[in-house]
């Protein structure tokens, strides 16, 4: 486990703010795959919503992609498939891929039935998962995680989110995750991502069906990936120095001057970041340069996969130091991230105003977050300007729906997922949305 920390600073002044300096942070953890270790065997179970809405192509999109991950696993890995509508049926009970002879047949023979028993579904694959712990071998670090696929709301069974956000917490303290993935317009993705928020895995986006096998492709890329479990930030700041904002959007606790991030696992083919900004006080500048102390320290934790087998808790302390001139620095790459988290949450506030019937508004985020982009300096730079250009032109061709009212909830889930992709690292994962600008 590897972490990078990138650092500049810019002063403010009324009435663009209270004066000070603004010193920007980006932290980025790298994991790695052990060379030597004996390759860990992981469990999962693959829950599938076969409701009516999900007749047609829908449905055997998500066949086809669940098949083609199965495939991908190895024969000692645990493997369980359930299917749901208002009644849940156990596809396939967990076992050894190697014994699942007829797993790819029982699963084309999914058909498609009532209502969303979401909680039914769920409730199945954890208990699958909970009887796949015995079946993993003695070797430590295994993954178990659910990965939960639908197209709507839950309809039959617990249908309260927030208890469906606690079963997933709960989950997650007896050591399995949850990873949901969304299909088409219908369905609940502040439901869906807070799930997999608390069960520590990935919320995912199916904008179209042939995308689904594209996200399951990336899902178990990461959950063979695995090179720590339970990572977390933890950032304290010195007394006279405030948060400014906070640009990722990992789950996070405060208590005082102390935020805690949850990052979930780290996958040695995705890097994850944390990105803040922090304010001092024009009055305490002169001290804090002067006494050359770092104005916060942040602290990565995590249970790391050792070379030839193990688990070993690992942790490392970082110091956010800064000059505190009163002259701007910049660093490109923490300029680029910003950039990026500032369009990200523009996406954000227009997906929510376009919810609230405000296409006007919307489109006024889109267009300022264009502008923002296309201001900057790294315009300039031919190592961003190419990902900035192409940001530009699809916040511009949002801009442009939202005026000619050609939109529905399938762009609001689209702005959303493109937030969450950028917040998360993830930005990588945009190209499975495969959307024209």
């Amino acid at each position: 486990m590897d972490a990078v920390l990138l650092v500049d600073h810019q002063p403010i002044a009324p009435p663009a703010g209270p004066a000070g300096v603004v010193v920007r942070a980006l932290l980025t953890i790298a994991g790695q795959v052990p060379a030597h270790r004996q390759r860990t065997p992981l469990a999962i179970s693959l829950v599938l919503d076969r409701s009516a809405s999900m007749g047609g192509d829908r449905l055997e999109a998500a066949k086809a992609a669940s098949i083609s991950a199965v495939e991908r696993l190895h024969p000692d890995d645990v493997v369980s498939v359930i299917a749901f509508d208002d009644q849940v049926e156990v596809v396939a009970p967990p076992a050894a891929r190697a014994r699942q002879f007829q797993l790819v047949q029982q699963v084309s023979d999914i058909y498609t039935g009532g209502s969303t028993n979401l909680s039914g579904g769920w409730l199945r694959g954890r208990q699958h998962m909970e009887q796949a712990l015995g079946m993993l071998g003695s070797l430590e670090g295994s993954s178990r995680r659910i990965v939960l696929l639908t197209d709507g709301h839950a309809n039959a069974g617990i249908i309260e989110p927030a208890t469906l956000v606690e079963l997933a917490r709960t989950a997650r303290a007896m050591g399995i995750t949850t990873t949901t993935i969304g299909v088409g317009e219908g369905y609940d993705d502040d439901l869906l991502r807070a799930m997999a928020d608390a069960g520590g895995g990935n919320s995912w986006y199916v904008e179209r069906p042939d995308q689904a096998q594209d996200v399951l492709a990336e899902e178990m890329g990461n959950l063979l990936s695995v090179s720590a479990q339970g990572l977390s930030v933890t950032l304290t700041l010195e007394d006279s120095v405030a948060m400014f904002a906070t640009h990722s959007s990992w789950p996070a606790t405060s208590v005082a001057n102390t935020f805690t991030f949850d990052l979930g696992d780290l996958y040695a083919s995705e890097p994850k970041p944390v990105l803040v900004e922090l304010f001092v006080p024009a009055d305490r500048l002169e001290a804090l340069a002067s006494s050359g102390a770092a104005i916060a320290t942040l602290v990565v934790a995590a249970d790391v996969l050792l070379d030839g087998g193990g688990v070993e808790h690992r942790s490392m302390t970082l110091g956010v130091a800064a000059s505190l001139e009163t002259q701007s620095t910049m660093v490109p790459a923490v300029e680029h991230a910003v950039l990026l988290a500032r369009a990200a949450k523009a996406r954000e506030d227009a997906a929510s105003r376009q919810r609230e019937g405000d296409a006007e508004g919307a489109r006024e985020f889109m267009l300022r977050a264009s502008l923002d982009l296309s201001s900057s300096a790294l315009m300039e730079d031919p190592d961003m300007a190419a990902e900035l250009q192409l940001q530009v032109r699809d916040l511009n061709a949002l801009a442009e729906r939202y005026e000619q009212r050609e939109f529905s909830e399938i762009e609001a889930k689209y702005q959303m997922q493109r937030s969450y992709n950028a917040r998360r690292g993830k930005k990588r994962n945009d190209g499975t949305l495969r959307r024209e600008p």
